[in-house]
């Protein structure tokens, strides 16, 4: 009885993982995680070229998007700023697009974006194939407050995120964290929740 339980209940959290890949906690904290916080650059990116950013992660921006020091006004949304912190922000045609050297299995970053806008954020496969899509509408405590922004990203079952992409007016992206390993760690997560549901109807 114990083992068909348990067994329902890993089948349970496949599903699950496969079905809520979009997730709202960061990924800095697993081992072999690449973060990329930006504080090491220093201005306005006047291409649309790509910028080599280290850890095998590379930004390819619109034109005068920025890095770092500049303060980001972001309307309703408050401001970002240079801070204790870096930052990545989109310029005129409001894309930050970022590449990995080895595919990855999950991406999350801190964002916000220009009040009364949303943002969508996509994962994209090595041939530029949409594998998952989501819109952040954000919204600050005032308009007055600072580097305010929410935590977005994808967790995958295998190692198939060549490129992740941020489109919206006044984008804003810090810490993103990536990781190389297959997704034992949402199916970890959505087991626990399932055998904990389980437990909870136990004991009712």
């Amino acid at each position: 009885m114990k083992f068909n339980l348990i067994a329902a209940a890993a089948l349970m959290a496949a599903s699950v993982s496969a079905q809520a890949a979009v997730i709202t906690t960061s990924l800095d904290s697993i081992t072999g995680a690449t973060v990329i916080g930006f504080e090491n650059f220093d201005g306005f990116i006047n291409t649309d070229g790509g910028v080599n950013l280290g850890q095998g992660v590379a930004l390819g921006t619109d034109y005068d998007a920025e890095l770092s020091p500049f303060n980001r006004d972001l309307g309703t949304n408050g401001a970002w700023t240079f801070g204790l912190n870096g930052f990545a922000a989109s310029g005129s045609n409001g894309v930050l697009f970022f590449s990995f050297d080895t595919l990855k299995s999950g991406v999350s970053a801190y964002v916000s974006h220009f009040g009364g806008a949303s943002l969508l954020v996509e994962a994209l496969s090595l041939s530029g194939n949409l594998l998952e899509s989501t819109t952040v509408s954000f919204a600050a405590s005032s308009d007055a407050a600072y580097d305010e922004g929410t935590t977005i990203g994808f967790l995958r079952t295998s190692n198939d995120i060549a490129f992740v992409r941020f489109t919206g007016v006044g984008a804003v992206v810090d810490n993103i964290a990536a990781v190389p390993e297959p997704g034992t760690y949402a199916l970890l997560m959505a087991g626990l929740g399932v055998v904990g549901a389980v437990a909870r109807r136990r004991q009712a």
